[in-house]
């Protein structure tokens, strides 16, 4: 069991923009739904309280955010970042909270969009993680490959930790998105899918930022001195640059060490992946709308009016209430093409907020 010592922190902060039109700069992807039921943000509190229990879960998003994710978990406690500023500070912003409480726990950091259908394999691997953190280490959660996968980032483990329950290793290195041809030669050597979930004492994270990211660590010095004044958080966050955790702590810190999840998990970041997290009908297609195919094959489609096919394969079909969106299957991780262009386009950038 996971020890009732632990606490979550849900970063729920993102924009979401790989499941445009569906999510949008004030809907983003951790707030809609994908399966017609909940939320993803709702699925992973859920995820979280199979963990531990209410009073120990966080929600950290942006602030503007805070009202709608509040109306989809009306009894979380939510952290209002003062101005998104990528995921190192968000996380220092939500350490600062608990140690302004005087919470010094492991802490469970992981984001509002993830697949893992295993809880109890999950867990498990959790327990080595958590019993890591305690020794004063960051832990993060090194997926085992399922596939070729050139969405994530990978790490190499070096020297395993001695008696760990779940594998654990030092982390030798760090390797951006790779090509197809590069990410075989990762999975052939061991490496491990990067999960972006961290295991990590506030007080040990704290000191990783006073050592790697002094801008960081004297900001959020400052802003608890104040007792978290939001006129002084804004000015303290607008002079920080975007930085992400692993850039600017994790690949420098001697403290991390990766514990192996043997357990299914998804980054549910774009269309062609929905077909990894929800069932597919007899000819393959991932539907959540009216629907009528005819020879129609291993396409996404969602909607709410009557979407009608013949003869396709490999598409992706979105219709928004405002607009619908159709590209093949290999250009869905693509969609940044389309938001970048909306960003400049006089009469169409609208459909990048939902009206």
């Amino acid at each position: 069991m996971v020890s009732n010592l632990v606490f979550i922190v849900i970063l729920a902060g993102g924009g979401g923009e790989r499941l445009w039109p569906f999510s949008r700069q004030n809907l983003p992807k951790q707030c809609i739904s994908l399966d017609g039921k909940l939320t993803l943000i709702q699925h992973t509190y859920n995820r979280a309280l199979n963990i531990v229990e209410n009073s120990k879960i966080l929600v950290s998003t942006r602030n503007e955010l805070q009202r709608l994710i509040k109306k989809q978990l009306p009894n979380a406690l939510v952290i209002a970042e003062p101005l998104a500023r990528d995921s190192a500070a968000g996380m220092g912003y939500a350490c600062a909270h608990l140690l302004e409480k005087g919470i010094n726990e492991p802490t469970i950091f992981m984001g509002a969009d993830y697949f893992i259908p295993d809880i109890t394999r999950f867990k498990e691997v959790l327990e080595t993680a958590v019993s890591l953190a305690n020794q004063e280490k960051i832990s993060t959660i090194g997926i085992k490959p399922r596939r070729v996968e050139t969405r994530f980032g990978y790490i190499n483990p070096g020297e395993k930790i001695p008696d760990s329950k779940t594998p654990a290793y030092l982390v030798q290195s760090f390797a951006e998105k790779p090509t197809k041809v590069l990410a075989k030669e990762y999975i052939a050597h061991g490496y491990l899918w990067n999960s972006g979930m961290f295991v990590v004492k506030p007080t040990v994270l704290y000191d990783n930022f006073r050592r790697y990211m002094p801008r960081l660590y004297e900001a959020l010095n400052q802003i608890r001195e104040t007792k978290f004044d939001p006129k002084v958080a804004y000015e303290r966050f607008t002079s920080l640059s975007k930085v992400s955790i692993d850039y600017g702590v994790m690949e420098k810190t001697s403290d991390l060490i990766v514990v192996k999840g043997d357990f299914e998990w998804d980054d549910i970041g774009t269309w062609d992946s929905m077909d990894r997290i929800l069932e597919s009908d007899s000819d393959g297609n991932v539907v959540q709308a009216p629907f009528l195919g005819v020879e129609t094959q291993d396409c996404v489609i969602f909607g709410k009016k009557p979407i009608i096919t013949l003869g396709i394969s490999n598409l992706v079909i979105i219709e928004a209430a405002d607009c619908v969106f159709v590209c093949t299957k290999k250009n869905a991780r693509s969609i940044k093409k389309i938001t970048t262009r909306l960003e400049t386009h006089p009469e169409l950038k609208k459909l990048l907020n939902f009206q």
